[in-house]
C-alpha cells in the first residue's frame, strides 16, 4: 500500500496497519454499538482493562500488531499518541468557540437590538431547540473521536507493555 500522493513517507506495513487500525476503532462503532453490549455495563467498574481485553476489536486490533516489529509497534505508539492529543484539542477547541462565540453573539446582539431574535424567528423555543441539538450532536461526535483516538493510543501503550513484559520473561529464563 503506497500512500497518498503528497504525504510524508511512513512505513507502509506500518500505515496499512494504521488503516485497518482506525477501521476497527471507528467512531461509528462507538456511537452506534457500544452503547448496546454488555460491555457499557461494566463502565461502573474499577477494572477497565479486563473488559476491554474481551472486546473483539481489541483482539482482533493486538493480532493486527502481532505481526509488526518492535520498533514498528513504537512508531505506532507515537503516531496514535499524537493523534489522540491533537484530536482531543480539536474537540476542546471546537466546544469552546461553538459555546462561547454563540452566547456572546446572543447577548451582544440583545443588547443593541432587542427584536433581533423576533425578526430572526426565534420567539419560538423549538427553532432555538434545533440549533442548540445540532450543536450539541457535532460535539457529541467530536467527543466521540477524542475518545476513540485516545483508545487507539491505550491500545498501543498496552502493546508496548506486553511486548516488555514478553522480553523481561525471555532475559530471565535464559541461563
Amino acid at each position: 500500500m503506497s500512500e497518498p500522493r503528497g504525504s510524508i513517507a511512513n512505513d507502509p506495513m506500518v500505515m496499512d496497519v494504521w488503516k485497518r487500525l482506525t477501521k476497527l476503532f471507528a467512531v461509528w462503532r462507538l456511537i452506534v454499538i457500544a452503547g448496546f453490549t454488555r460491555r457499557v455495563m461494566k463502565q461502573y467498574s474499577n477494572d477497565q482493562m479486563t473488559t476491554l481485553m474481551r472486546s473483539g476489536h481489541w483482539k482482533i486490533a493486538l493480532g493486527l500488531l502481532g505481526g509488526l516489529s518492535d520498533a514498528q509497534v513504537e512508531f505506532l505508539a507515537v503516531w496514535a499518541r499524537l493523534n489522540a492529543e491533537r484530536s482531543e484539542r480539536i474537540f476542546r477547541a471546537t466546544a469552546l468557540i461553538m459555546v462561547t462565540i454563540p452566547v456572546a453573539a446572543v447577548f451582544g446582539l440583545s443588547e443593541l437590538d432587542p427584536e433581533i431574535w423576533v425578526r430572526f424567528g426565534f420567539e419560538r423555543v423549538d427553532m432555538l431547540l434545533v440549533v442548540l441539538g445540532v450543536w450539541m450532536v457535532a460535539c457529541a461526535i467530536m467527543m466521540a473521536a477524542a475518545w476513540r483516538a485516545r483508545d487507539l493510543s491505550d491500545l498501543l501503550e498496552l502493546e508496548q507493555g506486553r511486548r516488555a513484559l514478553k522480553r523481561a520473561k525471555a532475559a530471565l529464563q535464559r541461563p
